[in-house]
């Protein structure tokens, strides 16, 4: 029932976002697809300064709030980030989570990313915690 519902909600949100990017051009201009693995396996969609993922294991929903390019000898641009969020994941843990990231635009409309994320459990027991993301994205 878990793979079903994860399958099932990542069906819908790629769905959705994809729908989104070509419907709404001007207002999710730059709007982001892909896969990674964050809460699992699935797909991440990136509109405006939102990152939102739906995976095998869980959701989470961030806030980039400051991003700023890096000088490295890679061919095309490294930017890195900084967010605030939260995730759920299908087994009830909830929290919030501070992802420190950077991504690379290695090709036309292909980037990659890494994360390293901070968290805070906010079940019964609060519990700090570092989660870890990667993934590949497509612009629209």
């Amino acid at each position: 029932m878990k793979s079903f519902k994860a399958a099932t909600l990542t069906l819908i949100a790629t769905l959705v976002l994809a729908g989104l990017a070509i419907a709404e051009e001007n207002v999710f201009k730059g709007a982001k697809l892909g896969l990674a693995f964050d809460r699992g396996l699935g797909v991440i969609g990136t509109v405006n300064n939102f990152n939102i993922f739906i995976g095998n294991d869980g959701a989470a929903v961030d806030y980039i709030f400051k991003k700023d390019t890096l000088k490295v000898e890679l061919e095309g641009t490294v930017n890195w980030y900084v967010g605030g969020g939260a995730y759920a994941d299908w087994d009830s843990d909830r929290g919030i989570r501070l992802p420190v990231g950077a991504e690379w635009y290695f090709a036309k409309n292909l980037d990659a990313f890494a994360q390293v994320m901070p968290r805070l459990r906010l079940n019964n027991d609060a519990r700090f915690g570092i989660d870890l993301a990667l993934g590949l994205r497509y612009k629209f």
